[in-house]
């Protein structure tokens, strides 16, 4: 019979034992309860004497007796009784059901009863086959571990073995902690009887397994070596059934010393000083104060309960006093073991958990706030107060990232809770500004996911603060993903409350949809007002507030504020703010999904609205609507970070093999009709916006995520016709580099597509055309050679005109810049003579401009300074298109014509020498210098790889037939000598100069001290110090600024450092110019930043190069090189250089043949030198 029916039975025979006619009835039951089991029928015996069973009195009808206004008469109380009477036979065979393994263990307790449906399945933990050993088949420890019975049955066991011998069974309870913790030594019942040398005995314990030197134990293990999740599960569970049984079998209450025995040795291996003892007996003590709390909670609702049974029969006309009494002794009953529960969850709390929520073990601090939320939710009336909640608040400081990250998750599990919002407002007043500051600013980005999700609930509690909410809002900006994600449901809302607050304004949602109607037509609803638009302001409302917020942002958000911060930053492809904020909102907020609609909004003639004015809905939502151009630019980058997303999504779905071939082609429909949309709105959207520059970027970077295959697909040439123009009137007409960069992109696009190939090339060479007759026009009659010699605005024009050139000459080879192009046509009668050099030597005569002058005014010298940094770019090109052909030669076999390859000597000599002057002259590490020194490392390294290819090639190519082959070949191979030179000394020393300069800046900055130098190094030129002027003084650089300037002088070291290390790789210094730069480039190693540092642990790649084995008479053939050079521009901060492990690899092969065939002949010799001193050429 189950413990229902016998209860309900025991609660009949109660309230009517005052009744003389009844006492058959009331006997009945008691002859029933002892067929259940011999052991129960004792247990049963007690429980009915002392009402210790908690369960005992909770099937009473509680409806019944409330609903019945009047007692019932005598006739009603015999039906009632047949009735239980007829139905108690039905219920008889329900106590088979708990027999496992053909025993039947049965005791009055809860557990067995509520957890029957989730017990249904032995548990078993996973264990080491080696963890029990042969002596323990049959103990606790083999029960609870590998037995497969249910922990139930386990914990009745053991209560039936502690009525046999109390001692013995408690000694089975430490020994059962101590073999947890991995220990396999154990005590006997005479140390239980000795419970004062408990401590003692423990340290004794400690002594004798600390001298076995055990590093791991089973709550650490793998789960494969028996520990792990399960083997903690397990043992919490055993305990908290344990507790249970105890309880539920009365020893609770007639025997305290059971568990004061207990807390006595797990308190005293609880603070031992060894790790496993002390993790073990903790997690046990935790879980026995969660099954006291159980307990406890049970007793507080059986109280309650047997308090309204009691009021209700008080309530009624005739009262039974005898069903009273017995309702207020039960109550007094439950309130002493309540009082007994109580203080034994004080003594463990004290025992424990007081000591243990500060371990320096964060594994027992995680166990410990974990357990205080379990209590906090099982047993509010104690332990939901402030006294135990600020030890939750306390750990919100906690060291160890994991225990921050589980406070904030138990704390969230709290707040959920409606019911106790009340409760927890003091503590949020007193620890808000902690959690606040975790979200901030806390070093680990998944703690501040956390405690985002936290202040999410707080929010919407009501417990946040107005500067709390912005305060969180901003991390839609934070620079980690998993943060972004975790604030998009905050920010949503804001955003969302901002918008109902605006509509209620209006009149409300009901009346502007009927104001505003539905459109006529598709393409007619996006150029319409909409209350899309409404959502949209407020959203770019609050991304720009929180942009603008002149207050301090927290550390792991980035703002830029330097002009040559934000290119480069663009030429990297790094993604701005709001389109990482975009995309992060885009599943939480449905309008920003909606690109038509977006750019409907952005195409909209706002100053219609304040030419019509008016109090209609649409009127009033126009208004609100109002763009301005911060507004429209930050939803261009928002227009542009939807359409990527969109597009990839469909891109990916044509992938998807969960997708039906129907849905796969309804996405691709989608995909094509989205960029025949996009072709048709980039006009529009450049026409709008082209004269503004930043905004003529973000229209620009449209067409990079157009799929160019499906205008050959659909024949929209004209339309693809259309937007080229439009693309290339971009780059004509504006002079921002930041959209020269954006235009120079879309063609490098465009030129992806084979089929246009031909098209793209028309347009660029109308590019060319139009730029050349310009700098022509611009270079008649000037000489650009000398500084200062020009008007500022013609000064201005020349600048702009060579950045242009310097961002075509990416896209197109750049050999137009050699040819002399006739004057183009003019309606004009005087014909204008056709100059006598090509363009690229008024390039290199800008050079001899970057002189330093102190005649010029400031801006003239910047104006000044600009020009000779573009005409550097140019070079730069100029020279890696030119390498690229000597290439081609070496590779297919021919030679460069004499006059060609000597003019091309004769340039790159006197880019050299003008260089060289600019070097010399200059002081410091100011920018002209420092991109100088750039252009003529990257010179010295890119022919380089000339001598690099000659060398392979003849290696691998057959041995050529006869003297005169071998004869020409030694010809052929001596004309690259020329380009192929090595930097001399006294360039290395100028070279070392400028890069002591930059380390000083940045150690400056970031206020590093840096190695003295050798006493065999030349003195430091005063000039080269850092230059300090009024804006590097600390009293007027605010934090941002100075952040801004340290990353951008860090960037320029590294980018020059790489250039340097890329020169001692390849072999451009020399033997002894290499060695001497090693040895300086390695004295400030540590000094700096990581990412210097990993800078120069470049020059020691070879060393990790494993040598390939093979034969000495035949070396095996290396695999071909790429046909692609690398090209090393001055925007990309590269510093690591592709193909190096290659070359490594060839420059280890090349010393083992050397070793090996040292009698070879003198011009392979040559070769494996050429191939040693490089490895460029990939």
């Amino acid at each position: 019979m189950s413990a229902a029916v016998v209860a309900s039975e025991a609660g009949d025979a109660t309230s009517s034992s005052s009744r003389r006619k009844s006492g058959r009835v009331t006997k009945k039951p008691e002859k029933f309860t002892p067929g259940t089991s011999p052991i129960g029928t004792s247990k049963r015996k007690r429980g009915d004497d002392d009402d210790s069973g908690v369960d005992a009195d909770e099937p009473i009808s509680e409806d019944e007796d409330e609903s019945t206004e009047g007692e019932p008469d005598e006739e009603e109380l015999r039906e009632r009784r047949r009735k239980n009477k007829s139905k108690a036979p039905a219920k008889r065979p329900a106590p088979k059901k708990p027999k496992t393994n053909g025993k039947s263990v049965t005791l009055a307790m809860r557990p067995a009863t509520s957890a029957s449906k989730k017990s249904s399945r032995p548990r078993k933990a996973l264990v080491r086959k080696s963890i029990l050993a042969e002596d323990e088949a049959e103990g606790l420890y083999a029960d609870v571990f590998a037995s497969g019975d249910r922990l139930e049955d386990v914990a009745a066991r053991w209560v039936a073995r502690f009525n046999e011998h109390e001692a013995k069974a408690v000694a089975e309870i430490v020994n059962f902690v101590l073999r947890a913790a991995g220990c396999s030594l154990r005590i006997d019942e005479d140390d239980i009887a000795d419970p004062d040398n408990a401590p003692s005995r423990v340290a004794e314990l400690q002594e004798e397994y600390q001298a076995q030197d055990v590093t791991e134990y089973p709550l650490i293990a793998k789960a494969k070596d028996g520990g792990g999740q399960a083997f903690r599960h397990a043992l919490h569970r055993f305990f908290l059934t344990l507790v249970q049984s105890i309880a539920q079998s009365g020893l609770m209450y007639e025997n305290q010393e059971l568990l004061e025995n207990i807390a006595v040795w797990i308190g005293a291996m609880s603070s031992s000083a060894n790790r496993p003892f002390r993790h073990t007996a903790t997690v046990a003590a935790l879980a026995i104060t969660t099954a006291l709390a159980s307990v406890a909670a049970d007793i507080v609702e059986n109280t309650a309960k047997k308090m309204r049974q009691s009021e209700s029969e008080v309530k009624k006309s005739r009262v039974n006093k005898a069903r009273v009494s017995a309702a207020n002794q039960e109550v007094e009953d439950y309130n002493a073991k309540l009082e007994s529960v109580d203080g034994a969850l004080n003594d463990w709390f004290s025992l424990v958990y007081v000591h243990r929520y500060r371990d320096v073990d964060h594994h027992i601090r995680v166990d410990c706030v974990g357990a205080l939320a379990d209590w906090i939710i099982t047993y509010p009336d104690k332990f939901f107060d402030g006294s135990h909640l600020r030890y939750l608040g306390w750990v919100l400081s906690d060291p160890n990232s994991p225990t921050r990250v589980e406070v904030l998750h138990q704390l969230a599990r709290l707040f959920k809770d409606k019911d106790k919002l009340a409760g927890l407002k003091t503590f949020t007043e007193r620890f808000r500004p902690r959690i606040v500051e975790i979200a901030t600013r806390d070093a680990e980005n998944n703690v501040r996911a956390a405690a985002v999700d936290l202040l999410d609930i707080l929010r919407e509690a009501g417990f946040l603060e107005p500067d709390d909410i912005d305060s969180v809002g901003k991390l839609i900006f934070d620079a980690d993903a998993k943060v972004r994600k975790s604030v998009v449901g905050f920010f949503a809302e804001n955003v969302n409350a901002a918008y109902e607050a605006i509509v209620d304004d209006m009149g409300g949602q009901e009346a502007l949809d009927e104001a505003l109607g539905s459109p006529d037509d598709e393409d007619e609803e996006y150029q319409n007002p909409r209350l899309e638009w409404l959502k949209l302001k407020c959203l770019v409302d609050q991304l720009l507030s929180y942009d603008e917020d002149e207050n301090e942002l927290p550390t792991q958000i980035e703002r830029i504020s330097h002009t040559s911060a934000e290119l480069g930053l663009v030429a990297a492809g790094v993604e701005s703010r709001y389109s990482l904020a975009a995309q992060a909102l885009y599943e939480a907020i449905p309008e920003i999904r909606s690109w038509e609609v977006l750019a409907g909004y952005l195409l909209y003639d706002h100053t219609q609205t304040a030419q019509h004015g008016g109090d209609d809905a649409e009127a009033m939502l126009r208004q609100n609507c109002q763009l301005e151009e911060k507004h429209e630019t930050a939803l261009l980058d928002i227009l542009n970070a939807v359409v990527r997303l969109r597009l990839q999504r469909l891109a990916e779905a044509q992938t998807d093999r969960k997708k039906t071939k129907a849905q796969r082609e309804s996405d691709q429909g989608e995909q094509a009709e989205m960029a025949r949309k996009l072709t048709l709105l980039i006009p529009d959207l450049l026409k709008k916006f082209g004269a503004l520059p930043e905004a003529a970027a973000l229209c620009l970077r449209l067409e990079r995520e157009l799929s160019l295959d499906v205008f050959e697909e659909l024949r929209q040439n004209t339309a693809l016709t259309a937007l080229l123009d439009d693309i290339n009137k971009q780059f004509l007409t504006h002079h921002n580099e930041r959209v020269l960069i954006e235009a120079v992109g879309s063609m490098l696009h465009a030129q992806e597509n084979e089929e246009l190939k031909e098209m793209i090339h028309l347009k660029i060479q109308a590019l060319w055309d139009d730029l050349i007759n310009t700098f022509d026009a611009l270079r008649r009659g000037k000489d650009f050679s000398a500084c200062g010699n020009l008007d500022q605005n013609i000064l201005v024009g020349v600048s702009n005109i060579v950045l242009k050139i310097a961002q075509l000459s990416k896209v197109s080879d750049a050999a137009i810049l050699d040819q002399i192009v006739a004057p183009a046509n003019s309606r004009s009668k005087s014909k204008k003579a056709a100059l006598d050099s090509p363009p690229i030597v008024s390039v290199l005569q800008i050079l001899d401009r970057g002189l330093p002058s102190n005649d010029l005014d400031a801006e003239t010298n910047e104006a000044e300074d600009s020009l000779v940094r573009h005409a550097m770019s140019v070079l730069l090109t100029y020279f890696v298109w030119k390498c690229k052909e000597c290439m081609d030669h070496i590779e297919a076999g021919t030679t460069m014509p004499d006059d060609d390859l000597t003019t091309l000597v004769e340039r790159r000599d006197a880019c050299i020498t003008s260089l060289m002057t600019i070097l010399e002259k200059r002081k410091g590490a100011d920018n002209v210098r420092l991109e100088a020194a750039n252009l003529l490392l990257d010179i010295y390294n890119m022919f380089r790889s000339l001598k690099v290819k000659k060398a392979k090639l003849s290696r691998t190519r057959k041995k050529p037939q006869g003297r005169a082959s071998r004869a020409n070949e030694d010809d052929a191979s001596d004309d690259w000598e020329a380009l192929a030179q090595d930097i001399d000394t006294q360039t290395v020393k100028i070279l070392m100069q400028i890069l002591t300069a930059t380390e000083n800046n940045l150690a400056k900055l970031a206020n590093k001290r840096l190695e003295e130098p050798d006493v065999d190094d030349d003195p430091i030129d005063p000039d080269d110090e850092p230059e300090s002027d009024d804006e590097d003084s600390e009293d007027i650089r605010t934090q941002e600024d100075k952040q801004v300037r340290l990353l951008i002088a860090e960037e320029h070291l590294c980018q020059y450092g790489g250039r340097i290390v890329h020169a001692y790789l390849v072999g451009s210094l020399g033997a002894e110019g290499g060695e001497v730069v090693k040895k300086r480039l390695e004295r400030n190693k540590a000094k700096l930043t990581s990412t210097w540092k990993e800078v120069v642990s470049h020059l020691d790649a070879q060393r990790f190069v494993k040598k390939p084995k093979k034969a000495p008479a035949k070396p095996a053939a290396k695999a071909g090189k790429s046909k692609e050079i690398v090209i090393e521009s001055d925007e990309e901060d590269e510093v690591e250089v592709p193909g190096d492990e290659i070359e490594d690899e060839e420059m280890a092969d090349a010393e083992q043949e050397e070793q090996v065939n040292g009698a070879e002949a003198e011009e392979n010799g040559a070769e494996r030198e050429a191939d040693e001193e490089s490895i460029l050429g990939d």
